[in-house]
């Protein structure tokens, strides 16, 4: 029996190369819609994040809502974020962060866009991870 399925294996493999058979399955490519940052971002604790393209191609990412960010006196429309994208779904620049004080700081960021969800290295935890606004 296992000489006869070899046998059926190989036939169909020749009629295949000889044929051009085609796979069937496919193989998904993202859009560029589900890697590119521009638009809004929620992260856990409702602060809502818009990104849009800003002078000399740089990325900006403003605080359309503030959510728990209001502590850190953050401001409504307020720049968090100075982008670029470095190759599709994946974003590099500087990300702000601020005490309760008010006194900030920026930090280097890498941020990977993939299937819709955000995640990057150097946000606090509400921002690690946030999902697309639609």
């Amino acid at each position: 029996m296992k000489l006869n399925t070899f046998k059926f294996c190989m036939i169909s493999f020749v009629c295949c190369a000889t044929f051009s058979c085609k796979s069937t399955s496919s193989v998904h490519l993202p859009s560029a819609a589900e890697t590119s940052i521009l638009g809004s971002w929620e992260g856990c604790d409702g602060r809502v994040i818009t990104f849009r393209r800003g002078p000399g191609g740089e990325i900006l990412g403003r605080y359309s809502e503030l959510g728990g960010l209001e502590r850190y006196r953050f401001t409504q429309d307020e720049v968090g974020y100075r982008i670029r994208e470095k190759t599709p779904g994946t974003y590099e620049g500087k990300v702000k962060w601020q005490n309760t004080q008010g006194s900030e700081t920026w930090k280097t960021v890498a941020i990977t866009i993939q299937n819709n969800e955000y995640s990057d290295n150097s946000s606090d935890p509400c921002s690690n991870y946030m999902t697309r606004i639609h």
